[in-house]
């Protein structure tokens, strides 16, 4: 574990190095995982089935073929693939090689995907054939882009296919203080930002993963459904370490899931609370033997207990549910299986409204706004301190000193209080962030787009309730003297520029917005409007 008490200060590229005690790295785990389980099934996608071994042949072929294209320890490789075999054979050859891991949504915007490639100067990207059109639009805009490698077709500079028929190769093998991944989260200033983990914190949050969830085994298949490049990607490793079978899922369809879940067998389920939400409701219209599953992992908000209540209706007591951030991976604290477990009879425990215990590798404490310690039962901001912690914000210095201390406590932006018996709850955002569909979604980068519109002379947005996704987008729009704006327009103007996922879902025009006397619009003001009745100010 790292020494968290170690003073420490981010370098020019916004990096904080501690002191690592664990030596280990994420490709030596996979090393050893397709050495100890060879002959078991890893990876299932369609009617494709590979092995351990099988993998593990691939993936260092294909560290061969990047090797052999000049990639070196360091460079920065992204992922811009749907959930499939392809996926986790170009994630787990970026770690064999060294290369620092960047996993993108494929529902993002061609403008923010232009941005990332950039903000980290990515030298080569694995990309879909959709992805592979749009990146060719927009590659003279992309300098440090070496490298299209195409998974299924489309325009680029070689194929998956042509780098898996190069000879196996083991380069100068990452150091675990080394970057591994870079996971990119939206900012206030609407420009995201590369948190960006060590092999050792990576390596970290598989310990925690494991410590937390009920044992994995080699005879678990994991369904992959929720996006590799979030939740699913960062639940996948300790399960691979375990050797268990991973089965892949493109596309989310409620019917479509309630069938493999029978048909395979899945045993664990890893989801965002919008995905269980619309699967509950599939299974009670639809009931069927599920009793395959023993785990379901989910993250990104709580879920509303009477929704939790019905969920363990259909499934059981089968639910894990994990706190985290991109800047500190799950599980910062766990809502365990056990203390799902509830009589009905009782009525629903408050304890299912909570983010769980903090997990034991982990220290958490409540600050104030001075920084001091908050008394029991106060509520504080939520500060962590681990060997899960990022090393700092990809090449930005300030950002990074902002959120870490030099004492390696992190803040995270969520605000917090513990009762009696150590459940941690999340009752607010110290930032105007909103989780909308397990999706972070700072409100500055959409109102930046909104503001475009002729007709807009303010706007605000806003995170408020909804049923199915947690939270949702609203925008609170004044309009300019003499022109006239549509709710259409404004939404239209943010699918032109922004993922699907950014755009409001619904506007509001009002004659002005509540400033401070500096000027400032008072997003909180308009935003507890809408959560006057809920007990807590953050969706799920």
């Amino acid at each position: 574990m790292l020494d968290g008490t170690a003073m420490a200060t981010p370098g020019e590229d916004g990096l904080v190095r501690r002191p690592v005690c664990a030596r280990v790295t994420i490709a030596e785990l996979y090393d050893r995982a397709y050495h100890q389980f060879g002959s078991r099934i890893a990876v299932r996608d369609g009617d494709t089935a590979l092995t351990y071994r099988e993998l593990g042949d691939r993936v260092h072929r294909v560290v061969g073929g990047l090797t052999a294209l000049g990639l070196r320890r360091g460079d920065r490789g992204v992922l811009l693939v749907a959930n499939g075999l392809e996926f986790f054979e170009s994630e787990h050859a970026l770690f064999a090689s060294g290369l620092v891991r960047t996993a993108l949504s494929t529902r993002l915007h061609v403008r923010e995907v232009g941005h990332i490639l950039n903000d980290c100067a990515a030298s080569v990207v694995f990309a879909d054939a959709a992805w592979a059109e749009q990146l060719a639009g927009i590659r003279a805009e992309l300098p440090h882009l070496r490298f299209i490698v195409t998974v299924a077709g489309g325009p680029g500079d070689t194929t998956l296919d042509e780098l898996r028929a190069a000879e196996p190769a083991r380069p100068v093998k990452p150091d675990a203080g080394d970057p591994a991944a870079i996971l990119y989260t939206s900012g206030t200033t609407g420009l995201p930002k590369g948190a960006t983990l060590s092999h050792a914190a990576w390596a970290a949050m598989v310990r925690n993963e494991l410590l937390e969830l009920p044992p994995a085994a080699d005879d678990d298949l994991v369904l992959h459904v929720a996006p590799l490049s979030h939740l699913s990607g960062y639940v996948a490793p300790a399960y691979f370490v375990r050797g268990a079978t991973h089965l892949t899922c493109a596309k989310f369809d409620p019917a479509v899931v309630l069938d493999l879940i029978e048909s395979h067998h899945v045993t664990v389920l890893p989801m965002v609370p919008t995905m269980l939400n619309l699967l509950v409701l599939a299974a009670e219209q639809r009931p069927g033997d599920y009793s395959s599953l023993h785990t379901v992992v989910y993250a990104g908000s709580p879920i509303a207990p009477d929704r939790l209540a019905r969920a363990r209706a259909v499934f059981g007591d089968v639910f894990v549910q994990f706190y985290g951030l991109s800047e500190l991976p799950i599980p910062i604290a766990c809502l365990s299986a056990r203390h799902h477990a509830f009589d009905p009879g009782a009525g629903i425990p408050p304890r299912l409204a909570s983010a769980g215990r903090v997990s034991p590798f982990v220290e958490v404490k409540l600050v104030d706004d001075t920084g001091a310690e908050v008394g029991p039962g106060e509520i504080g901001e939520i500060t962590v301190r681990g060997d899960q912690t990022m090393m700092g914000y990809w090449h930005r210095p300030d950002a990074t000193a902002a959120i870490l201390g030099p004492d390696g406590w992190a803040g995270t932006g969520d605000l917090g209080r513990f009762d009696d018996e150590g459940y941690l709850y999340l009752v607010d955002r110290k930032k105007d962030m909103v989780v909308t569909g397990g999706f972070n979604v700072y409100p500055t980068e959409v109102e930046n787009v909104v503001s475009t519109v002729a007709g807009v002379s303010e706007v605000a947005v806003v995170g408020v309730p909804d049923e199915t996704w947690g939270e949702a987008l609203k925008a609170i729009v004044v309009m300019r003297t003499g022109f006239t704006v549509t709710a259409d327009e404004v939404i239209a103007v943010c699918a032109a520029h922004l993922a699907g996922y950014k755009k409001p879902r619904s506007v509001e025009f009002v004659d002005e917005l509540p400033k401070t006397g500096s000027g400032k619009i008072m997003r909180r003001r308009l935003r507890d409007r809408y959560w006057a009745d809920s007990a807590r100010k953050v969706g799920g």
